[in-house]
């Protein structure tokens, strides 16, 4: 489990960007929890609560629009800590203080589509995927079937394989550490880079019945 902190100013009209966030960012990254200071109630002093959410973090996000004092008191500690810290803005670059204008800022203005696939590239730089793992466990299947259909076929990418096992993930969920025959119905197309030829897949799901049996029921 990883954890994701998100510093932005305590205002009601930006909880729904930060629930809008933490969806996007809990659906696209399984096993990591994505949290802002107000998520419980204190039993404590808050800059002793918030301290301790910046130190279990494995990467910070801070939404700096307005030159918050809060969040830049909180992304002082998070630099201090030494903490990956990915920051947004719905401002003008310019408009940042001098200390932090050389940072790269994730700017909301640049439309939803490509802010999120710039956030999501961010976030795997920094954490890595929660796919990778499967993308080797599905190579070593691909590298087995191309061999025994004598194919010349290409895999994609991490990325492009991370995107598309966290849409599979989130219906069917990751298979479990030894379950080759989930990998292989699964995950095993996704595998193969678009536009995929009908019959390299068909031969792909003759050879995934030939190796594990009939298919799972649903």
């Amino acid at each position: 489990m990883k954890n994701c902190f998100v510093v932005m100013p305590f205002e009601p009209q930006l909880h729904y960007t930060y629930l809008y966030l933490k969806r996007h960012i809990e659906e696209k990254f399984p096993g990591v929890v994505c949290q802002r200071g107000d998520d419980e109630v204190f039993t404590r002093p808050l800059l002793e609560t918030l301290a301790e959410y910046i130190r279990q973090a494995d990467v910070v996000i801070a939404d700096c629009t307005g030159r918050n004092p809060n969040v830049f008191y909180e992304l002082g500690m998070a630099h201090a800590l030494d903490k990956p810290v990915i920051l947004l803005s719905a401002d003008d670059v310019a408009q940042a203080p001098a200390d932090i204008r050389a940072f790269v800022f994730l700017r909301f203005a640049e439309g939803p589509q490509l802010f999120l696939e710039k956030l999501d590239r961010a976030l795997r730089r920094v954490l890595g995927s929660e796919f990778d793992e499967l993308y080797a466990r599905a190579s070593l299947l691909f590298d087995e079937f191309r061999a025994a259909k004598q194919l010349k076929v290409a895999r994609c990418g991490k990325d492009d394989f991370s995107a598309a096992a966290a849409e599979i993930a989130a219906r069917s969920g990751v298979p479990k550490p030894g379950d080759d025959k989930s990998v292989g119905e699964l995950y095993l197309p996704a595998i193969i880079p678009p536009p995929a030829d009908l019959k390299v897949m068909r031969k792909l799901a003759e050879w995934i019945e030939e190796k594990f049996g009939p298919p799972t029921a649903p």
